[in-house]
């Protein structure tokens, strides 16, 4: 169904950059899922534990979740607390996405942004990696997908809103 989407409302180079990071997510959970499995193994069955394993649980999940937030948007999937929005006409629907867009989403992803600026920074100058002796190795990259996410998200509402002000609905796939 998402390549019906995307065939009727023009593909995007951020539309397809979502939908590939929000299939690499689906395969991330795999990773994750499989990983929590070896710890408990490790744990119960040889008395046997993994900083960095637990380390990196951690960070998949935070990875998967920032992530999926474009492909998500791009679905019309986010959680909305307006009941009466299914009951809309399309053009109603249109109006209600960009003034959200504009009045709430690109400005807090754009704060948010601005504010993870000198975290991420900070953490690439000292090359930060694990507090823990035996944790993971390059938490900064890790730490680098928060303003990337972030960017894919304001350009993904910025292709939202220019099919909002063409007149193209949104798909609920």
């Amino acid at each position: 169904m998402r390549d019906d989407f995307n065939h009727m409302q023009g593909d995007s180079i951020v539309d397809r950059l979502a939908e590939t990071l929000g299939r690499l997510t689906r395969w991330m959970a795999v990773v994750m899922v499989l990983l929590q499995f070896a710890v408990v193994v490790a744990r119960y069955l040889f008395d046997a534990g993994s900083v960095m394993a637990q380390e990196a649980i951690l960070y998949l999940f935070g990875s998967m979740f920032m992530l999926a937030l474009a492909d998500t948007l791009a679905a019309n999937r986010h959680v909305r607390v307006d009941m009466l929005y299914h009951s809309y006409s399309d053009r109603q629907r249109r109006w209600v996405d960009g003034v959200g867009l504009v009045v709430f989403l690109i400005p807090l992803c754009a704060f948010m942004l601005w504010h993870s600026k000198d975290y991420v920074l900070n953490s690439w100058a000292s090359l930060e990696g694990s507090r823990e002796s035996q944790g993971l190795p390059g938490v900064f990259l890790f730490k680098t997908i928060i303003p990337v996410a972030l960017l894919l998200v304001i350009a993904q509402g910025v292709v939202i809103l220019v099919r909002c002000l063409r007149g193209q609905e949104q798909s609920d796939d």
